[in-house]
């Protein structure tokens, strides 16, 4: 009998709320994904708007959408072009509510077109199909054929699509290579070249001058907490894909309406490294509070008030054992990137809530960060 061939369905998110007794009260984790995949992202412009249906041959597609609480629905058109597929040229029509609470999976060998993704946010946690055919010229890093949706709509290609899924680090190693090549940005315009120098063939990235629309950073006096450009990709229409900042790959999706006075508990992180950044074209103002209690800090001690990025390509960095509440106004919603540090006790502290109006804790160096693999395994559970 004929392997049955995957469909795109729907599958519904969870989510977990933290309690009072944190520095972002009522912050809402949407979870797309086990973490047991890579990801990206995509922030959208008020005026993106696609021409193109997109169509992989390897990339198996699991898309979550976030927009203002009155975002309308995104409308993602399909078609069936897997040549031996029973439904071969089948067109499918779906309204994906745009506030998380739904992933749109799409199997390989689907072509897809976006309607309605002005303001709005993808997040794309995929996997990795090779083909049944190990001799076939298949590349997991140029696997996105276009088609103009007025050439789809007067004819359908004929595809094959992948069917082996690469082992998990094999995926994580391809998003690696992706999340690199976008290291502190790049654009759709970059081509690889090779030079000769000195009797050796080396390759480059060039890239057209990104100079000209730099984020701006907030400045920060303390040792343990710092800004940079994050690892992206600036597209058409002032757009970005927004990749991974750590090399375990892992990311979390937040939405927080934020409290307009200083929330009574700060949160502490002894064992993380916690990486920021707010998720859609346009972030509301917030402020952070931030005290260095590290205990080998040359800043110990310090607090500071800076606010907090409103550009999706900025990445905060906040290092173990400092104090962190926030405040502004409207709803925010954030990546959170994390990297595990390892600790003498039997598992370590990840959260640690602290009043306000109590004696400030002093958080000991924390140890070498743990091994990719061993934090993904931490984060399926």
């Amino acid at each position: 009998m004929p392997v049955a061939l995957p469909k795109p369905h729907l599958i519904m998110t969870k989510t977990r709320t933290t309690g009072p007794e944190s520095g972002l009260p009522g912050a809402r984790h949407v979870r797309s994904s086990r973490n047991d995949r890579p990801y990206h992202y995509m922030v959208h412009s008020p005026h993106f708007a696609y021409e193109e249906y997109a169509l992989h041959l390897g990339q198996y597609d699991r898309l979550s959408f976030y927009g203002e609480a009155d975002a309308p629905p995104v409308t993602v058109h399909m078609y069936d072009c897997r040549e031996n597929s029973p439904e071969y040229d089948r067109k499918l029509e779906i309204d994906v509510p745009a506030d998380g609470s739904c992933v749109l999976a799409v199997p390989p060998g689907y072509a897809h077109w976006f309607e309605g993704l002005g303001s709005v946010t993808t997040r794309n946690d995929y996997s990795v199909l090779a083909p049944e055919d190990s001799s076939s010229p298949w590349n997991p890093l140029e696997d996105n054929a276009t088609y103009p949706v007025e050439t789809m709509r007067a004819g359908r290609p004929r595809t094959v699509a992948n069917t082996v899924e690469l082992p998990v680090p094999a995926q994580f190693l391809i998003s690696k290579a992706v999340s690199r090549s976008w290291r502190g940005g790049a654009t759709e315009q970059g081509v690889v070249a090779t030079a000769e120098i000195d009797g050796e063939l080396r390759r480059y990235y060039l890239d057209q001058e990104l100079g000209r629309d730099r984020p701006e950073l907030p400045g920060s006096d303390l040792a343990t907490v710092g800004a940079a450009v994050g690892s992206y990709q600036s597209i058409r229409d002032d757009s970005y894909g927004i990749g991974a900042n750590v090399g375990n790959g892992l990311a979390d999706t937040m939405v927080c309406d934020l409290p307009g006075q200083w929330p009574r508990h700060f949160s502490a992180h002894p064992h993380l490294t916690l990486k920021l950044s707010p998720l859609l074209y346009d972030n509301p103002e917030m402020e952070l509070q931030l005290v260095d209690r590290r205990a080998d800090s040359p800043t110990f001690g310090a607090t500071q008030v800076i606010p907090f990025p409103r550009d999706p390509r900025v990445v905060l960095t906040i290092e173990p054992g400092v104090l962190m509440r926030a405040r502004g106004s409207g709803t925010l919603h954030y990546r959170v990137e994390y990297e595990v540090h390892d600790a003498t006790a039997r598992m370590p502290r990840l959260f640690v809530p602290v009043p306000d109006d109590a004696l400030p804790p002093t958080f000991d160096p924390p140890g070498a960060a743990l091994a990719e693999t061993v934090v993904r395994e931490l984060a399926y559970r």
